[in-house]
Protein backbone atom coordinates (compact mmCIF):
# COMPACT_ATOMS: atom_id res chain seq x y z
CA UNK A 1 0.00 0.00 0.00
CA UNK A 2 2.94 2.48 0.54
CA UNK A 3 4.19 2.17 -2.99
CA UNK A 4 0.68 3.04 -3.87
CA UNK A 5 0.55 5.81 -1.84
CA UNK A 6 3.99 7.50 -3.36
CA UNK A 7 3.55 6.28 -6.90
CA UNK A 8 -0.16 8.55 -6.33
CA UNK A 9 1.31 11.22 -4.48
CA UNK A 10 4.51 11.37 -7.66
CA UNK A 11 2.17 11.16 -10.29
CA UNK A 12 -0.68 13.66 -11.55
CA UNK A 13 -2.56 11.25 -14.59
CA UNK A 14 -3.95 7.96 -14.09
CA UNK A 15 -6.25 6.08 -16.08
CA UNK A 16 -8.66 3.67 -13.86
CA UNK A 17 -9.87 0.36 -15.87
CA UNK A 18 -11.83 -2.11 -14.41
CA UNK A 19 -13.09 -5.41 -15.65
CA UNK A 20 -15.62 -6.27 -18.81
CA UNK A 21 -19.13 -6.11 -17.72
CA UNK A 22 -18.44 -4.23 -14.61
CA UNK A 23 -20.55 -4.82 -11.87
CA UNK A 24 -21.31 -2.73 -8.22
CA UNK A 25 -17.94 -3.32 -6.91
CA UNK A 26 -16.16 -2.56 -9.94
CA UNK A 27 -18.05 0.44 -10.54
CA UNK A 28 -18.01 1.78 -6.85
CA UNK A 29 -14.67 1.06 -6.84
CA UNK A 30 -13.57 3.56 -10.40
CA UNK A 31 -15.78 6.43 -9.21
CA UNK A 32 -14.71 6.70 -5.77
CA UNK A 33 -11.07 6.32 -6.33
CA UNK A 34 -11.81 8.67 -9.79
CA UNK A 35 -13.56 11.25 -7.34
CA UNK A 36 -10.33 10.44 -4.62
CA UNK A 37 -7.87 11.61 -7.44
CA UNK A 38 -9.79 14.68 -8.38
CA UNK A 39 -10.23 15.75 -5.17
CA UNK A 40 -5.83 15.46 -4.45
CA UNK A 41 -5.85 17.96 -7.42
CA UNK A 42 -5.20 15.11 -10.26
CA UNK A 43 -5.93 13.94 -13.49
CA UNK A 44 -8.14 10.62 -12.98
CA UNK A 45 -9.98 9.17 -16.21
CA UNK A 46 -12.34 5.90 -15.71
CA UNK A 47 -12.53 3.57 -19.09
CA UNK A 48 -13.96 0.49 -19.33
CA UNK A 49 -14.95 -2.02 -22.52
CA UNK A 50 -19.00 -1.64 -21.30
CA UNK A 51 -20.80 0.80 -19.66
CA UNK A 52 -22.78 0.58 -16.66
CA UNK A 53 -26.32 -1.41 -16.64
CA UNK A 54 -29.12 0.60 -15.74
CA UNK A 55 -28.79 -0.82 -12.15
CA UNK A 56 -26.19 1.53 -11.59
CA UNK A 57 -27.16 4.89 -13.87
CA UNK A 58 -29.45 6.35 -10.87
CA UNK A 59 -25.95 7.44 -9.86
CA UNK A 60 -25.11 10.63 -11.21
CA UNK A 61 -21.14 10.05 -10.98
CA UNK A 62 -21.67 7.26 -13.67
CA UNK A 63 -20.89 9.82 -16.04
CA UNK A 64 -17.30 9.93 -15.06
CA UNK A 65 -16.97 6.02 -16.69
CA UNK A 66 -16.26 6.48 -20.54
CA UNK A 67 -16.18 3.74 -23.07
CA UNK A 68 -13.81 5.43 -25.34
CA UNK A 69 -10.08 6.92 -24.63
CA UNK A 70 -10.36 9.85 -26.34
CA UNK A 71 -7.06 11.81 -26.21
CA UNK A 72 -6.12 11.47 -22.21
CA UNK A 73 -2.81 10.87 -21.53
CA UNK A 74 -2.33 8.95 -18.74
CA UNK A 75 0.96 8.42 -16.63
CA UNK A 76 -0.26 5.51 -14.54
CA UNK A 77 -2.46 2.77 -14.82
CA UNK A 78 -5.17 1.51 -12.55
CA UNK A 79 -6.34 -1.92 -12.79
CA UNK A 80 -9.34 -2.26 -10.37
CA UNK A 81 -11.11 -5.62 -9.26
CA UNK A 82 -9.76 -7.42 -11.88
CA UNK A 83 -8.06 -10.96 -11.68
CA UNK A 84 -6.11 -11.35 -14.91
CA UNK A 85 -5.45 -8.27 -17.52
CA UNK A 86 -7.80 -10.19 -20.29
CA UNK A 87 -10.76 -9.19 -17.80
CA UNK A 88 -10.60 -5.88 -19.43
CA UNK A 89 -11.23 -6.74 -22.20
CA UNK A 90 -10.82 -5.25 -25.85
CA UNK A 91 -9.57 -2.06 -24.56
CA UNK A 92 -6.38 -3.84 -22.76
CA UNK A 93 -4.79 -3.49 -26.95
CA UNK A 94 -5.70 -0.09 -26.18
CA UNK A 95 -3.13 0.36 -23.24
CA UNK A 96 0.35 1.42 -23.23
CA UNK A 97 1.67 -1.70 -20.86
CA UNK A 98 5.29 0.43 -20.78
CA UNK A 99 3.78 2.81 -18.31
CA UNK A 100 3.32 1.88 -14.32
CA UNK A 101 0.76 -0.61 -13.49
CA UNK A 102 -1.16 -0.95 -10.45
CA UNK A 103 -3.41 -3.74 -9.78
CA UNK A 104 -5.94 -3.57 -7.00
CA UNK A 105 -8.11 -6.37 -6.60
CA UNK A 106 -9.57 -9.19 -4.14
CA UNK A 107 -9.78 -11.80 -6.21
CA UNK A 108 -7.78 -15.22 -5.30
CA UNK A 109 -6.93 -16.14 -8.16
CA UNK A 110 -5.48 -12.92 -9.32
CA UNK A 111 -2.54 -12.86 -11.77
CA UNK A 112 -0.29 -10.12 -9.74
CA UNK A 113 0.09 -8.81 -13.03
CA UNK A 114 1.37 -4.58 -11.86
CA UNK A 115 3.98 -3.17 -11.62
CA UNK A 116 2.62 -2.88 -7.89
CA UNK A 117 0.14 -5.47 -6.86
CA UNK A 118 -2.07 -4.78 -4.10
CA UNK A 119 -4.38 -7.83 -3.85
CA UNK A 120 -6.48 -8.63 -0.87
CA UNK A 121 -8.32 -11.99 -1.01
CA UNK A 122 -9.49 -12.16 2.70
CA UNK A 123 -11.03 -9.13 1.26
CA UNK A 124 -14.96 -8.78 0.07
CA UNK A 125 -14.52 -6.09 -2.27
CA UNK A 126 -11.82 -3.95 -3.97
CA UNK A 127 -14.07 -1.18 -2.56
CA UNK A 128 -12.73 -2.12 0.91
CA UNK A 129 -9.01 -1.74 -0.48
CA UNK A 130 -9.34 1.68 -1.97
CA UNK A 131 -11.30 2.62 0.95
CA UNK A 132 -7.93 2.14 2.56
CA UNK A 133 -6.10 3.69 0.05
CA UNK A 134 -8.07 6.86 0.08
CA UNK A 135 -8.59 7.12 3.63
CA UNK A 136 -4.28 7.67 3.97
CA UNK A 137 -4.77 10.06 1.16
CA UNK A 138 -7.60 12.43 1.75
CA UNK A 139 -10.41 13.30 4.14
CA UNK A 140 -12.99 11.23 3.09
CA UNK A 141 -16.83 12.92 2.23
CA UNK A 142 -20.41 11.80 1.53
CA UNK A 143 -20.04 11.60 -2.29
CA UNK A 144 -16.95 9.67 -2.25
CA UNK A 145 -18.07 7.14 0.63
CA UNK A 146 -21.34 6.45 -1.33
CA UNK A 147 -20.06 4.73 -4.02
CA UNK A 148 -17.33 3.08 -1.81
CA UNK A 149 -20.45 1.56 -0.02
CA UNK A 150 -22.34 0.45 -3.10
CA UNK A 151 -18.72 -1.46 -3.71
CA UNK A 152 -19.32 -3.42 -0.82
CA UNK A 153 -22.94 -3.94 -0.55
CA UNK A 154 -23.21 -5.16 -3.97
CA UNK A 155 -20.14 -7.56 -4.03
CA UNK A 156 -21.62 -9.20 -0.34
CA UNK A 157 -24.77 -9.30 -1.41
CA UNK A 158 -26.24 -6.83 0.84
CA UNK A 159 -24.19 -8.65 3.98
CA UNK A 160 -25.65 -11.66 3.09
CA UNK A 161 -22.52 -13.65 1.22
CA UNK A 162 -19.74 -15.77 3.34
CA UNK A 163 -17.40 -12.97 2.46
CA UNK A 164 -18.81 -10.65 4.31
CA UNK A 165 -16.55 -10.59 7.42
CA UNK A 166 -15.86 -7.96 10.62
CA UNK A 167 -13.61 -5.27 8.30
CA UNK A 168 -16.58 -5.40 5.84
CA UNK A 169 -19.36 -4.61 8.32
CA UNK A 170 -16.97 -1.64 10.12
CA UNK A 171 -15.99 -0.47 6.67
CA UNK A 172 -19.35 -0.32 5.83
CA UNK A 173 -20.52 1.57 9.03
CA UNK A 174 -17.83 4.54 8.95
CA UNK A 175 -19.26 4.57 5.70
CA UNK A 176 -22.61 5.36 6.79
CA UNK A 177 -21.04 7.83 9.91
CA UNK A 178 -19.99 10.05 6.57
CA UNK A 179 -23.84 10.99 5.90
CA UNK A 180 -24.36 7.29 2.92
CA UNK A 181 -27.99 7.16 2.84
CA UNK A 182 -28.01 2.98 3.33
CA UNK A 183 -31.53 2.57 2.75
CA UNK A 184 -31.85 4.59 -0.84
CA UNK A 185 -28.87 2.96 -2.08
CA UNK A 186 -30.31 -0.43 -1.69
CA UNK A 187 -33.69 0.29 -3.01
CA UNK A 188 -32.44 1.98 -5.90
CA UNK A 189 -29.64 -1.31 -6.36
CA UNK A 190 -32.27 -4.07 -5.49
CA UNK A 191 -36.07 -3.24 -5.69
CA UNK A 192 -36.26 -0.77 -8.59
CA UNK A 193 -36.45 -3.65 -11.25
CA UNK A 194 -38.12 -3.51 -14.66
CA UNK A 195 -41.67 -5.34 -15.27
CA UNK A 196 -39.32 -7.35 -17.98
CA UNK A 197 -36.56 -8.59 -15.20
CA UNK A 198 -39.32 -10.31 -12.86
CA UNK A 199 -41.07 -11.95 -15.89
CA UNK A 200 -37.70 -13.09 -17.46
CA UNK A 201 -37.20 -14.30 -13.88
CA UNK A 202 -40.28 -16.37 -13.72
CA UNK A 203 -39.29 -18.25 -16.92
CA UNK A 204 -35.62 -18.58 -15.49
CA UNK A 205 -37.24 -20.17 -12.26
CA UNK A 206 -39.28 -22.64 -14.30
CA UNK A 207 -36.28 -23.76 -15.60
CA UNK A 208 -34.07 -24.72 -12.39
CA UNK A 209 -33.26 -28.94 -11.85
CA UNK A 210 -32.60 -29.85 -8.68
CA UNK A 211 -29.99 -32.59 -7.44
CA UNK A 212 -28.75 -34.00 -4.51
CA UNK A 213 -26.76 -30.63 -3.03
CA UNK A 214 -26.90 -28.64 -5.98
CA UNK A 215 -29.01 -26.79 -8.61
CA UNK A 216 -28.70 -25.91 -12.16
CA UNK A 217 -30.61 -23.22 -14.21
CA UNK A 218 -30.02 -21.58 -17.91
CA UNK A 219 -31.05 -18.21 -19.88
CA UNK A 220 -31.59 -18.71 -23.54
CA UNK A 221 -31.46 -16.35 -26.12
CA UNK A 222 -34.60 -17.29 -26.78
CA UNK A 223 -36.07 -16.18 -23.09
CA UNK A 224 -34.17 -13.05 -23.56
CA UNK A 225 -36.39 -12.32 -26.56
CA UNK A 226 -39.66 -13.61 -25.52
CA UNK A 227 -39.16 -10.76 -22.44
CA UNK A 228 -37.53 -7.86 -24.48
CA UNK A 229 -34.95 -8.26 -22.01
CA UNK A 230 -31.10 -7.83 -21.87
CA UNK A 231 -28.49 -10.62 -20.29
CA UNK A 232 -27.84 -7.50 -17.84
CA UNK A 233 -31.56 -8.38 -16.80
CA UNK A 234 -30.40 -11.76 -15.54
CA UNK A 235 -28.17 -10.23 -12.81
CA UNK A 236 -28.35 -12.18 -9.52
CA UNK A 237 -30.87 -14.76 -10.70
CA UNK A 238 -28.36 -17.01 -9.43
CA UNK A 239 -28.67 -16.97 -6.42
CA UNK A 240 -32.47 -18.22 -6.58
CA UNK A 241 -30.53 -21.51 -7.33
CA UNK A 242 -28.91 -21.40 -3.90
CA UNK A 243 -31.28 -20.21 -1.74
CA UNK A 244 -33.08 -23.75 -2.17
CA UNK A 245 -33.04 -25.57 1.16
CA UNK A 246 -30.40 -28.21 1.10
CA UNK A 247 -28.71 -26.87 -1.58
CA UNK A 248 -25.05 -26.12 -1.48
CA UNK A 249 -23.37 -25.38 -4.60
CA UNK A 250 -25.55 -23.76 -7.73
CA UNK A 251 -24.91 -22.69 -11.39
CA UNK A 252 -26.93 -20.61 -14.24
CA UNK A 253 -25.76 -21.20 -18.06
CA UNK A 254 -26.46 -18.11 -19.81
CA UNK A 255 -26.69 -18.52 -23.64
CA UNK A 256 -24.83 -15.78 -26.01
CA UNK A 257 -24.20 -15.17 -29.40
CA UNK A 258 -22.02 -17.85 -31.27
CA UNK A 259 -22.27 -20.60 -29.71
CA UNK A 260 -20.50 -18.78 -26.02
CA UNK A 261 -21.97 -19.45 -22.68
CA UNK A 262 -21.84 -17.79 -19.82
CA UNK A 263 -21.69 -19.56 -16.56
CA UNK A 264 -21.92 -17.97 -13.17
CA UNK A 265 -21.10 -20.68 -9.72
CA UNK A 266 -22.26 -19.97 -6.46
CA UNK A 267 -21.65 -21.52 -2.97
CA UNK A 268 -22.05 -22.03 0.72
CA UNK A 269 -21.17 -24.54 3.60
CA UNK A 270 -17.55 -24.44 2.60
CA UNK A 271 -17.94 -25.93 -0.96
CA UNK A 272 -15.30 -24.49 -3.34
CA UNK A 273 -16.44 -23.58 -6.71
CA UNK A 274 -13.70 -21.48 -7.90
CA UNK A 275 -11.46 -24.29 -8.70
CA UNK A 276 -14.50 -26.05 -11.16
CA UNK A 277 -14.20 -22.54 -12.53
CA UNK A 278 -10.61 -22.59 -13.36
CA UNK A 279 -11.10 -26.40 -15.00
CA UNK A 280 -12.90 -24.05 -18.03
CA UNK A 281 -10.53 -21.52 -17.87
CA UNK A 282 -12.63 -18.97 -15.61
CA UNK A 283 -12.04 -17.92 -12.04
CA UNK A 284 -13.30 -16.03 -9.36
CA UNK A 285 -13.87 -16.65 -5.23
CA UNK A 286 -13.94 -19.80 -3.75
CA UNK A 287 -18.00 -19.31 -3.84
CA UNK A 288 -18.63 -16.98 -5.91
CA UNK A 289 -16.96 -17.89 -9.73
CA UNK A 290 -17.53 -18.35 -13.11
CA UNK A 291 -16.74 -19.23 -16.63
CA UNK A 292 -17.15 -18.63 -20.78
CA UNK A 293 -16.63 -21.70 -22.46
CA UNK A 294 -18.28 -22.27 -26.20
CA UNK A 295 -20.37 -25.46 -25.83
CA UNK A 296 -23.67 -27.09 -26.53
CA UNK A 297 -25.78 -25.88 -23.55
CA UNK A 298 -27.33 -29.38 -22.88
CA UNK A 299 -23.97 -30.68 -23.31
CA UNK A 300 -22.03 -28.68 -20.27
CA UNK A 301 -25.35 -28.54 -18.46
CA UNK A 302 -24.97 -32.87 -18.52
CA UNK A 303 -20.79 -31.99 -17.92
CA UNK A 304 -21.87 -30.16 -15.06
CA UNK A 305 -24.23 -32.04 -13.52
CA UNK A 306 -21.23 -34.07 -13.04
CA UNK A 307 -18.58 -31.95 -11.66
CA UNK A 308 -20.61 -30.44 -9.17
CA UNK A 309 -21.90 -33.83 -7.72
CA UNK A 310 -18.23 -34.32 -7.32
CA UNK A 311 -17.44 -30.82 -5.92
CA UNK A 312 -20.51 -31.09 -3.06
CA UNK A 313 -20.19 -34.24 -1.64
CA UNK A 314 -15.87 -33.87 -1.30
CA UNK A 315 -16.06 -31.24 0.52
Amino acid sequence: MKRVIRMIKKYNKFLIVSHKNPDGDSIGSQIALALGLLKMGKKAYIYNQDPPTDRYCRFKKVNLIHTDKKDFDEEVILIVDSAEIERIGSIKDELDFTKPVINIDHHISNENFGTINVVKPNYSSAAEIIYELLDKLIKLDKEIATYLYIGILTDTGSFRYPNTTSHSLRVASKLVEYGVVAAQISEFIWFTDPPTRIKLLGDVLQSITLHDKFSIMYVTKKMLEKRGAREEDTDEFVNYGLSIKGVKATAIIKEREGGKLKVSLRSKNGVNVQELASEYGGGGHKTASGFTTKCDLETLKNELEIKLAKVVNSQ
